[in-house]
């Protein structure tokens, strides 16, 4: 039985910043305004009716950790209806996997990372807050979306998979959330561009993509293309337009400002880079991660780049399209698979901008 489950990029010159935050009190109402595009609202009246969603989370790790050492396999049998979905009875007929998990309880890393989970996540009523509005707006947009139940443990060092969606259950490893600068991430040689996205701030960001995936990969989207990798990437940042409260778009695409910045300036550039290259409907995943992949900066670019450009521009385009087609709902996006016609009906066309 396993106790877990398996399922900087170089800083650019101050002025830069000084550059970014004028611009962004220059462009505040022109930014309302366009958010009002391409959101979709939702009348009081719909919202009071999903009042009954109410989000409690089920601290694994809390309860884990709290049993006795000396009765580690009473404790766990007590515990099995509740979190069923982390081991099953017949496992703990198995010596073996109760000497997995004492040695689990046991080891010093996991010891440090629930010592430093229980001090930053003491109370968690504030991500229960947050998840319980959350779940009301996906529920509002999906109305057959069923709530799930959430719960939250120490896994250890899941960094591919810190948030799982499956089987009805939402699952977070608090663990991967204590901030880019703890330093265990930096002894596991997590780089930059990854860590500044382990924190508590992005936390519900990542719970919304994982909905949004699930949603969207139910319909059996199969991307071959850069494009349908760009299209489907917009498409679960979209979501979180529509579902996360209070989130700067950098925060929403794990972005620093000065990247934002960047990739806002230069998506024409982007964009025209990508046509002249004949790129959006390559096939070769070589070339479509250079764009979508994990990395400090895009590599066809300079080193200042913000990385993952691919996934920014097709988010531009998704929310190009709901402003231009205001008849389309939101479940009618996810669904639709057709990465062409979304492109063709966003008129989607940055303006280059001069180098």
């Amino acid at each position: 039985m396993k106790p877990i489950i398996f399922f900087r990029i170089s800083k650019v010159a101050l002025v830069l910043a000084f550059t970014l935050l004028a611009g962004i009190l220059l462009n505040s109402c022109s930014c309302d305004r366009e958010k009002k595009d391409y959101m979709r609202d939702i009348a009081s009246n719909d919202m009071d009716s999903l009042k009954n969603i109410v989000v409690k989370i089920d601290r694994y790790e809390k309860d884990l950790f709290s049993i006795p050492e000396d009765s580690l396999k009473q404790g766990l049998v007590k515990m099995q209806d509740k979190y069923s979905f982390f081991y099953g009875a017949d496992q703990l007929n198995d010596s073996m996997n109760l000497i997995v998990m004492q040695q689990y309880l046991k080891d010093p890393t996991i010891k440090s990372l629930y010592a430093e989970v229980m001090k930053q996540f003491s109370d968690i009523s504030s991500l229960e807050m947050e998840l319980t509005k959350m779940f009301r707006k996906v529920k509002y947009y999906l109305p057959d979306w069923e709530v799930p139940k959430v719960f939250t443990y120490v896994s250890g060092g899941d960094m591919q998979f810190p948030v799982k969606y499956a089987d009805n259950t939402l699952v977070i490893a608090l663990d991967m959330f204590l901030g880019e600068d703890f330093p265990i991430y930096a002894m596991w040689g997590v780089p930059d561009y990854v860590s500044n996205r382990m924190s508590n701030d992005y936390l519900i960001i990542a719970c919304a993509h994982e909905i949004a995936r699930a949603y969207i990969e139910s319909m059996a989207v199969d991307p071959k293309t850069m494009l349908d990798y760009m299209v489907y990437n917009g498409k679960l940042l979209y979501f979180t337009d529509l579902v996360v409260e209070n989130r700067e778009d950098s925060v929403k695409i794990g972005y620093s400002a000065p990247q934002y910045f960047w990739a806002e300036k230069n998506q024409g550039n982007v964009w025209g880079f990508f046509i002249e290259h004949n790129l959006l409907y390559t096939t070769e995943f070589r070339d479509i991660n250079k764009f979508i992949g994990e990395a400090p900066f895009t590599s066809a670019f300079s080193r200042n780049s913000a990385p993952r450009v691919g996934c920014f521009v097709g988010w531009q385009i998704v929310r190009a399209y709901m402003s231009r087609n205001k008849e389309i709902d939101v479940e009618t996006v996810l669904k639709n698979t057709n990465s062409q016609e979304i492109l063709n009906k966003s008129a989607y066309k940055p303006k280059k901008e001069e180098q």
